[in-house]
């Protein structure tokens, strides 16, 4: 799991301060680890999962490359399906460092620091690297899902960031907060148990704290508002183009709704005990509830690593079906090119979404004499279900 209070537990432990001793002895039981172990295996098949076995329907990798002025970019489709992949890797990365941080607490017993005067410098390093590992993986885990709320957001007001600016504020912001938070922390001497007031305890420990948190709760916070906003402009949209929607559209809005509401559903599932604890150790920590707080950890062993795992269930194309047809291969194809031509003109309840209205006959006539490949119905920039990955 990700927390602060575990990167406490790798500093030399001299003091022998009570509650630390209790909640320290209780994370290395078996039966903890072996939660950690089971979790972090689904995640990283979740997480697999995702980035190389998941099936693409629709245009392939090399159809959504386009030149645009000479530069070769990414499609809008494709964009939202590279910031999942991403946080398929930031969350693969997190739940390998869970794995083999257990596996090795299970099979070496004396990883974490022990209770003694003794130099233990070997297991403080070790242990420090190996959650500094873990909390900036999933720090970018959470930067990734904001950035992926984000792009549907402005996908759907006709602008977008290029992938390179997510990669440079994901990857640089999760740096500079763990980064920050541990240096305050283990520098100079990871004595970080010794502090002889609540003073220096604050400025010791707290910092970390605040950049772990901090990130999380933005994402707890942004991501509903941004979602919100995104529903509510694919409803202007929709209201724009047609004048009453119908079965088609009020379905795929539904979905739409759905799949919003998963995603921020899964992410405070994976991450409020982390807040919970939080919150109970800086305000009960003279008059710790052991018991509260020994659950809430377990629920975090679960429920951490399980991210990978829950992602690749609800960041999945929805309602995107293409139907690909060439007009005039053949004579049954023209003939269904022409009855649906002529049906275009009355929009009803079977409608399908964002499908062309036809103007005249004279543009439908037109439209029969191209020799090129349909996409019915045609994609387009702002509220088709594809395009938001």
């Amino acid at each position: 799991m990700a927390d602060p209070t575990i990167q406490t537990f790798c500093c030399h432990n001299r003091i022998r301060s009570p509650p630390a001793i209790k909640l320290m002895s209780e994370f290395d039981t078996d039966g903890y680890i072996v939660v950690c172990l089971v979790s972090s295996v689904f995640g990283i098949a979740g997480a697999i999962y995702q980035i190389w076995i998941r099936h693409e329907d629709g245009p392939t990798h090399h159809a959504v490359r386009r030149r645009r002025g000479g530069e070769l970019t990414l499609s809008n489709q494709n964009l939202g399906r590279q910031i999942i992949v991403w946080l398929a890797v930031a969350d693969l990365c997190a739940s390998l460092g869970v794995f083999l941080r257990s596996a090795l607490w299970k099979y070496i017993k004396d990883v974490l620091p022990p209770d003694s005067d003794v130099d233990d410098t070997t297991n403080v390093i070790f242990c420090a690297v190996s959650s500094a590992w873990i909390q900036y993986f999933y720090m970018c885990t959470w930067l990734w899902t904001l950035c992926y709320a984000i792009n549907v957001r402005r996908q759907l007001g006709g602008a977008r960031y290029a992938l390179r600016t997510y990669h440079y504020y994901v990857w640089s912001i999760s740096a500079l907060l763990t980064g920050v938070g541990l240096t305050v922390l283990y520098v100079p001497d990871a004595d970080c148990h010794n502090v002889h007031d609540m003073t220096t305890a604050y400025m010791r420990i707290l910092p970390n704290y605040v950049m772990t948190y901090g990130p999380m709760i933005a994402v707890m916070v942004a991501n509903p508002v941004i979602y919100y906003q995104a529903s509510r402009e694919v409803d202007r949209q929709l209201v724009a183009r047609f004048s009453q929607m119908s079965n088609t559209e009020r379905d795929l809005m539904t979905k739409f709704k759905l799949k919003f509401s998963l995603i921020n559903l899964v992410f405070y599932v994976c991450w409020l005990p982390n807040l919970v604890n939080g919150i109970v150790l800086w305000t009960m920590w003279f008059n710790l509830p052991f018991s509260l707080v020994i659950s809430v950890w377990y629920i975090m062993a679960i429920t951490n690593p399980l991210q990978a795992f829950f992602n690749s269930l609800v960041y999945q194309k929805w309602n995107c079906r293409w139907r690909f047809r060439r007009q005039g291969s053949s004579t049954d194809s023209s003939a269904e090119l022409r009855r649906r031509n002529r049906t275009s003109m009355v929009h009803n309840e079977g409608t399908p979404l964002l499908q062309a209205k036809m103007e005249s006959p004279s543009a439908s006539t037109l439209h029969l004499n191209q020799q090129s490949v349909e996409l019915i119905p045609k994609p387009t920039r702002s509220i088709n279900s594809c395009s938001l990955v």
